[in-house]
């Protein structure tokens, strides 16, 4: 005889468009049993190669342990009969597996729901060549999702190729970079796990030569893994990245990161942000909020917002403003908000005097709308896992 789950689950198989509610109703099985079974399902998070797999193995034992309370070292030498040195190296291997473990003054453990950052770190430090004036120019890229059915893979290899011919060598992407797991987003993607969607975003994402690529990474979609599995999402993509023989991709950080330019006698901040909330009316208004809410002497030059998909600069409180758009078609989710998508991606002229000023800034904008980039196949899919447009 089968069982509650084997049923939902052959249910689920022959209804694969039926939503819990409407399957629970149908078969007659209990509404929070069914989500359950059909979250753990669709999202089921993959193990990690750099934790130990063995589910009994101490560093697991306490990763269970402070998932979701506070706990002293003593307490958990205690309750798994080993030493408090043991305990502390098992933390270590958590944190060295790139899980975001939180360590309070009281000495008491938890594991982390975010990455911890700091705004004003600077993350890097680029010198810009030559004494005088320079001329240089940086990508600025957001939200590309990839692992979505909506993600515009055709777009990002088009803009890196653009990048390419300017003589772009750094570029700044803030956030967004795959599309995460939550359950009202498991029919908008096609890879499921974090280490199946990381790897589809390394085999995927654009590499030309001489050029790196920074990520920062927002607190949903990609983020969702900090908050439900507690990994430090960034680290782990970077670390994949370098398993791959990739040393173009590079981890900057959650939600925020500094990148400072410097010349001879002074230098000025680029920073990329992956803010919060939805958006507004008037595309500007909710990335001046932020620049109008930074205190005095904490002021970046340029602000590179995410996740608004949208285009748009300014200049409040002289501060240059850019969003950079989005690699993303609209989603059912931005139709139903009546959201639209600016696909595209930007590039921006920056010249720097020697006091490190930036003294011109300008902003080239690279929208993407030929009707023939929407015509999508799905039922084209090849053995890769790749999706054909044609």
């Amino acid at each position: 005889m089968s069982t509650m789950k084997e049923r939902i689950l052959d249910a689920h198989h022959k209804h694969p468009t039926m939503r819990p509610k409407e399957l629970a109703s149908k078969y007659g099985f209990s509404l929070n049993y069914t989500r359950k079974v059909l979250y753990n399902q669709r999202i089921g998070v993959a193990p990690l190669k750099s934790i130990d797999k063995n589910p009994h193995s101490l560093p697991n034992k306490v990763y269970r342990a402070i998932k979701n309370r506070r706990c002293d070292l003593i307490q958990l030498a205690n309750r798994f009969n080993v030493t408090p040195a043991k305990i502390e190296e098992a933390i270590e291997e958590l944190k060295n597996s790139h899980r975001c473990v939180d360590n309070f003054e009281d000495g008491t453990v938890q594991m982390a729901s975010t990455s911890p950052f700091d705004p004003n770190e600077e993350k890097v430090v680029i010198n810009t060549l030559g004494s005088g004036e320079s001329e240089f120019c940086v990508g600025f890229l957001s939200d590309m999702h990839i692992g979505s059915k909506y993600e515009r893979l055709d777009v990002l290899d088009d803009i890196y190729d653009r990048y390419e011919k300017a003589g772009v060598e750094n570029v700044y992407v803030s956030g967004n970079w795959i599309d995460g797991e939550k359950i009202f987003n498991k029919y908008d993607i096609y890879v499921y796990g974090i280490e199946a969607q990381v790897n589809n975003f390394i085999k995927k994402y654009p590499q030309r030569k001489n050029m790196k690529s920074f990520f920062i990474s927002g607190d949903d979609h990609e983020g969702w893994y900090v908050q439900r599995e507690h990994i430090n999402v960034g680290k782990y993509m970077e670390m994949k990245a370098r398993e791959a023989g990739r040393k173009d991709l590079f981890d900057l950080g959650y939600m925020e990161a500094n990148i400072v330019y410097e010349k001879e006698l002074g230098k000025s901040i680029i920073r990329i942000a992956h803010p919060g909330a939805g958006s507004s009316y008037a595309h500007s208004y909710k990335s001046q909020k932020y620049v109008e809410s930074l205190q005095g002497g904490e002021k970046p030059d340029i602000v590179c917002f995410g996740h608004y998909h949208k285009f748009n600069y300014a200049y409040p409180r002289e501060v240059h403003m850019v969003q950079p758009g989005c690699v993303q078609d609209q989603t059912p989710f931005m139709r139903k908000k009546n959201l639209e998508a600016h696909v595209g991606g930007c590039i921006i002229w920056i010249k720097q005097n020697q006091f490190g000023i930036f003294t011109s800034v300008r902003v080239e904008w690279m929208p993407y709308y030929d009707k023939k980039f929407y015509t999508y196949y799905w039922d084209k899919k090849t053995d890769t896992g790749d999706f054909q447009v044609n």
